[in-house]
């Protein structure tokens, strides 16, 4: 296998401060492709136990958030063989550093099945991967607010809960310990924690029962573009959910809650700015606005410490609720 390039402090392609590797060779072709000269399987310089040791020497810097396998395309079949050695002896080495890459193929119809390359070979290099971004570039779909993709039909995979859960399960943002994903039917118990608990929808709505918060998930979770569970990354326990209501043109109602057993410790914080930061960006958002029980100091105390401002006071039947409003300009 050859590559074309190393970055060792790469700040473009996965979370924080990264190394990565491009490797050569690419059968899609994909109209606009930023890096053509990589679809050339002879492109660049072979990847050799040197260049392995100097990937390993740079990842070993403790501000290196991670690692990066873009190409030409890592999971065409040669490459695959080339790289799962090296992949695996990395995950050993590093079980600490995310792991990223990206593909012009489909991880269902393409990956899953067998279809580019040897099955197990292509299982085994999956496994060292913690997100997968798929699918092909689209110069019609382009966009540059995306997150970490070029394309809006592209997408970012969280690898492991999707083999264990055997369903695609997409991610919406990362932060160190969380991560912001698509909701799954799986989340029931762990949403029941927190619809069910009076402490915790105490301004809200009456806790909920089993069955409504089943109905809850399925009809308003899952499938939704502004409903985002909160996930920590060690355990895989969703513990906290966001919610964006839209209000009208660009502008979006917001309602976070987060599992009693996991305040104070500032998961929120994370959840809520990098949300925030999604709104702004893919969904398009100018302004995020939340109404908030005057009785409710600690969320009123979180707003003001997001950098949201009081706007206004409404009545909700008995309730008198405080708006705070953040836009894209003071975000």
């Amino acid at each position: 296998m050859n590559y074309g390039t190393i970055k060792y402090y790469d700040i473009a392609n996965g979370p924080g401060v990264r190394v990565s590797l491009y490797v050569s060779g690419c059968r899609n072709h994909c109209k606009g492709c930023f890096n053509q000269e990589t679809w050339d399987f002879c492109y660049g310089e072979p990847f050799t136990e040197e260049t392995e040791q100097k990937i390993f020497d740079g990842l070993s810097r403790s501000y290196i958030k991670g690692f990066s396998l873009l190409g030409g395309d890592p999971f065409e079949p040669e490459n695959q063989l080339a790289l799962v050695d090296f992949m695996e002896r990395l995950r050993a080495k590093f079980p600490d550093k995310s792991v990223w890459a990206w593909t012009g193929y489909n991880f269902e119809s393409d990956l899953l099945t067998g279809k580019k390359g040897d099955p197990e070979v292509c299982m085994r290099l999956l496994k060292c991967i913690d997100v997968l971004v798929d699918g092909r570039f689209v110069e019609e779909l382009k966009n540059p607010d995306l997150f970490f993709r070029g394309s809006s039909n592209q997408r970012v995979i969280l690898v492991k809960p999707s083999l264990e859960k055997d369903e695609v399960v997409q991610m919406v943002s990362e932060t160190d310990r969380l991560y912001l994903r698509a909701f799954l039917a799986s989340d029931e118990d762990d949403l029941f924690e927190m619809l069910g608990d009076e402490q915790t929808m105490q301004y809200i709505e009456p806790a909920c029962s089993r069955e409504k918060t089943a109905e809850f998930l399925h009809k308003t979770c899952m499938g939704s573009a502004n409903a985002f569970a909160i996930e920590l990354k060690d355990t895989g326990k969703m513990i906290g959910c966001i919610f964006f209501k839209p209000l009208g043109e660009r502008a979006f109602d917001v309602c976070c809650m987060v599992n009693k057993d996991c305040r104070r410790q500032g998961y929120a914080t994370e959840a809520v700015n990098s949300a925030f930061d999604h709104a702004f960006t893919e969904m398009g958002a100018f302004e995020l606005s939340a109404s908030i029980d005057e009785r409710n100091e600690p969320a009123l105390k979180f707003a003001r410490a997001l950098g949201m401002k009081f706007t206004n006071t409404v009545r909700v039947g008995g309730a008198r609720l405080l708006t705070y409003v953040k836009t894209k300009g003071n975000k």
